[in-house]
C-alpha cells in the first residue's frame, strides 16, 4: 500500500511576505503609524468592515506604513488594525464615495497584550468562536492575528529568497535513512503548502483513503482561520512544559461529535514576552492501531522579520508506510500463518528557508549547518547557535563521517539527550554533505549525549560523548551493523 501526502507545496519556496494589492474604484488608499504618529508601522493587518460588522477586506501595511485594499462598493465602513503583540486599534469610521479615499492616517494602539501571566488551564471551549473563554480567546486572537498576515502575505518580487526542500524515508525507529532527496532552490516565493478547503476536512478528515493511496492532509492559515475549524474542534490553554517556559500555548482537539473522525490535535505555541506566533505542531487522531506512531504528524514554524514580512521558517510531516508481514504460530487458529498491516518505515518531507534578502540586506538566515569541509580544514563558528523555535539554547556539534578512509554522504546523525533539570529530553538530527561533513546545531549544554550515525558502509554508536560547553568537532567511522539475533 502506497502513502502520500498531500503537502503539493511543500516542495515549493517557504518565505510568505508582504504584498499589497491593486487600486481601483472604492480603494481605500492611506498609511499606518506607531503610537508616536510619525513613524510608520509595517506588517500590520488593516480589516475593513462594512455597518453590520461583517468583514469585507484585509490587507497588510508595506515597510513604509501605505497600504492598498478594496471594498465592495460605496458606504460606511470601519478599519480596524490589528498588530501582533497590541491590543486592535479601531482606527477610523468613513463614508467611502463611489471613486473611492486616499490620503488615509491611522494610528496604532499602544497597549501591549500581556501572556507572562497566563497559566491556567481550566477553560475547555468547543466548538464555538472560542470567546467563551477570557484567557482561551486572548491567546487565539493573538494566534490569528498572526495567522491572517500570513495568508495575507504572498510572495514579493524583492525578495531573494533561497531554500530547501527534503524527502526522506525513515526505519520505524527513525535511526536509519534509507531513502532521501534534498531539492535546493532560489528565486520567486508562493506559499508553502496549500490545504483543501476547510469544508472538506469536515467532511472528510484529516486522513483519506483514495485507491491505492492514503492521503495525509494538514491545515494552512485560511483552515485554521475558518469558522469550520473552530466549530470543530475544542480548544484550552496549554501548561507549561520542559524547554519552553518563555511560550504560552493555545491547544486543540476535535470536539467529542468527532470521535470517530481522522482528524488532527495539536498546539499553536506563542512568544509569551512578544504575543507572536512560533510554532505549530499537530498529531492525527483515530488512526488505525497498525498505523499510529508518536511521531505521525508535522509541525510548522514561524518568525516574524523586522520588516513587518513573516517566514515560515521550517516545516515538515511524518507520514506511516505500510507494509504487508506474515506471522504464525500458537496463537493463530490451526496452527496457520496471517499476513497483517504494519509500519515499515516512516516518511518525513518538509523544508526549511535557508537564507532571505533585500538587496544587500539578510532579512533571515536559518541557523543551518557551518562546518566548512575543505580538504584537512574544518572549522565551527565558536558563537553559540541561535536556535529557532522549540529548541533550548546550546551549543553546535560537528565533524565529517567516513568509511575506511572515504567521507561519506548522505549519512544520517543523531545526537539525543535524556531529560534533565533543564532540559527535556529531545534528539536533533541531520545529514552529511558531499564531503562527509555535518553539523548539528542548538546542541543543549552541560546534559550527557548520545551520538550515532549510519549510511553508506555500516554505522556507528549510539555512543557517550561528554556534555558539551562549547562548540565540537568529532569525526564518526562507521563500521559493520551488528547483526540483531
Amino acid at each position: 500500500m502506497l502513502l502520500r501526502m498531500t503537502f503539493r507545496a511543500f516542495l515549493r519556496a517557504a518565505f510568505v511576505a508582504c504584498a499589497a494589492g491593486s487600486v481601483r474604484a472604492q480603494g481605500l488608499r492611506g498609511a499606518v503609524f506607531q503610537p508616536d504618529s510619525a513613524t510608520p508601522a509595517a506588517g500590520i493587518v488593516v480589516v475593513a468592515a462594512d455597518d453590520r460588522g461583517d468583514v469585507v477586506s484585509r490587507t497588510l501595511s508595506q515597510e513604509n506604513g501605505d497600504f492598498n485594499m478594496r471594498v465592495p462598493g460605496a458606504g460606511r465602513y470601519t478599519l480596524r488594525l490589528l498588530r501582533v503583540g497590541y491590543r486592535p486599534t479601531i482606527a477610523l469610521t468613513l463614508d467611502v464615495p463611489a471613486d473611492g479615499l486616499q490620503g488615509l492616517r491611522a494610528v496604532l494602539n499602544a497597549e501591549p497584550v500581556v501572556l507572562s501571566a497566563v497559566t491556567v488551564r481550566s477553560e475547555n471551549v468547543c466548538g464555538s468562536t472560542v470567546d467563551a473563554g477570557r484567557v482561551v480567546a486572548q491567546l487565539w486572537e493573538e494566534a490569528r492575528t498572526a495567522l491572517t498576515a500570513t495568508e495575507l502575505s504572498v510572495g514579493a518580487s524583492a525578495i531573494d529568497v533561497e531554500w530547501q526542500a527534503f524527502q526522506f524515508l525513515m526505519d520505524r525507529d527513525g535511526a536509519r535513512a534509507r531513502e532521501q532527496s534534498v531539492l535546493s532552490r532560489r528565486g520567486a516565493t508562493e506559499r508553502p503548502f496549500v490545504s483543501v478547503s476547510a469544508d472538506s476536512l469536515v467532511q472528510q478528515g484529516y486522513v483519506v483513503q483514495s485507491r491505492s493511496d492514503i492521503l495525509y492532509r494538514a491545515p494552512d492559515a485560511a483552515v485554521l482561520l475558518s469558522d469550520q475549524f473552530a466549530a470543530t474542534h475544542c480548544f484550552q490553554v496549554e501548561p507549561v512544559t520542559p524547554g519552553r517556559s518563555h511560550w504560552v500555548g493555545v491547544a486543540f482537539r476535535p470536539t467529542p461529535s468527532r470521535a470517530r473522525v481522522r482528524d488532527i490535535t495539536g498546539t499553536l505555541w506563542l512568544d509569551r514576552a512578544t504575543a507572536e506566533l512560533r510554532l505549530l505542531e499537530f498529531r492525527y487522531t483515530n488512526l488505525p492501531p497498525e498505523s499510529d506512531l508518536p511521531v505521525i504528524g508535522g509541525f510548522v514554524e514561524f518568525a516574524r522579520l523586522a520588516t513587518g514580512q513573516w517566514v515560515v521558517a521550517r516545516w515538515a510531516i511524518r507520514t506511516p508506510h505500510m507494509a504487508r508481514q506474515r506471522f504464525g504460530g500458537a496463537g493463530i487458529p490451526g496452527g496457520g500463518q496471517v499476513d497483517r498491516a504494519v509500519i515499515a518505515a516512516v516518511g518525513v518531507t518538509g523544508g526549511e528557508v535557508v537564507v532571505a534578502r533585500r538587496g544587500a540586506t539578510t532579512l533571515y538566515a536559518a541557523d543551518r549547518s557551518l562546518i566548512a569541509s575543505e580538504g584537512s580544514s574544518r572549522t565551527v563558528a565558536a558563537q553559540p547557535s541561535a536556535c529557532g523555535a522549540g529548541r533550548p539554547a546550546g551549543t553546535r556539534l560537528g565533524g565529517v563521517v567516513s568509511s575506511g578512509k572515504a567521507p561519506v554522504s548522505g549519512a544520517l546523525v543523531r545526537v539525543a539527550w535524556a531529560a534533565s533539570d533543564a532540559v527535556a529530553s529531545g534528539a536533533l538530527t541531520t545529514v552529511t554533505d558531499a564531503k562527509g561533513g555535518f553539523a548539528v546545531s542548538c546542541v543543549p549544554v552541560g546534559v550527557p549525549l548520545t551520538l550515532a550515525a549510519s549510511g553508506e558502509g555500516g554505522a556507528a554508536g549510539p555512543e557517550e560523548i561528554p556534555p558539551l560547553r562549547a562548540p565540537v568537532l568529532i569525526d564518526i567511522a562507521l563500521g559493520p551493523k551488528e547483526q540483531k539475533p
